[in-house]
């Protein structure tokens, strides 16, 4: 659901979150241009130092740039940047149109779902998706998964995946887990490579339970784009939605 949004009485500070540094660099340079008279104030760096910097909006430039900033729990909202993202993106080309009328009148805000991953007394956090893969090719472990008090299912595979929203047009859609709309607060579930061959595919509530079953070589967790530790056999993986990411629906004339 969208919101409306109003940009700050005084001088907006805007932040650029960037992978690559000289793309940060040449799109601070041209809002510098293009804000500068506004009298609003163009800052680089990365999701952590940004997040604390009180910026009045802040510049995502590709997924990796979305992923960081849904890891930091910003309190300004987000323009995305690029192509392909899974939610309502700017042109590059056009951050500076984008920026000056969002930055002049009532915007709107809308509100992505984050994963809290829990293991073993670790928490991570992911705005795509989670996978369990086997770290070894060929190597087929067996999974369950669980909502609630019910088993879901089990099946031998290379790993499972879920997605949000958001995530299910990235690496889910390659292993036919359904599109899910923006509106629904549900995941996207779905085995990957799996050995049966007829596999099952699921929509479920945001609450769910991994464990891996028996596996027949290391099982490696990712969280969005980032391997983050090996999944001892039996220990149970919690996936909740825990905190949302707010993103600014960029002007019609300038969206991807």
């Amino acid at each position: 659901m969208d919101v409306a949004w109003e940009p700050p009485e005084d001088d907006a500070v805007v932040g650029i979150v960037a992978e690559e540094a000289a793309r940060r660099s040449a799109i601070a340079d041209s809002l510098s241009g293009a804000l500068g008279r506004t009298g609003s104030t163009v800052v680089e760096g990365s999701a952590a130092t940004l997040t604390e910097a009180d910026a009045s909006v802040l510049v995502a430039v590709g997924e990796r740039a979305l992923s960081a900033l849904a890891r930091e729990r910003p309190d300004a909202p987000v323009l995305p940047v690029g192509e392909d993202l899974g939610l309502e993106s700017v042109a590059t080309e056009r951050v500076s149109d984008a920026l000056e009328t969002i930055l002049s009148a009532t915007a709107r805000v809308r509100s992505h779902p984050i994963f809290e991953v829990a293991l073993e007394g670790e928490r991570y956090r992911g705005l795509f998706d989670v996978t369990l893969v086997t770290a070894e090719p060929a190597k087929i472990s067996e999974y369950s998964v669980r909502s609630g008090d019910e088993l879901i299912g089990s099946f031998r595979a290379d790993g499972v995946v879920a997605a949000t929203p958001a995530g299910t047009h990235g690496y889910a859609s390659a292993v036919d887990a359904p599109e899910l709309s923006p509106a629904l607060e549900a995941v996207a579930v779905a085995p990957i490579a799996p050995f049966a061959t007829h596999a099952r595919q699921w929509v479920l509530p945001p609450e769910l339970e991994w464990r891996v079953e028996r596996d027949e070589g290391p099982v490696t967790l990712v969280v969005d784009d980032r391997s983050v530790r090996s999944v001892p056999v039996g220990s149970p993986v919690g996936l909740t939605f825990e905190d949302e990411l707010r993103t600014l629906v960029p002007p019609a004339d300038c969206r991807r």
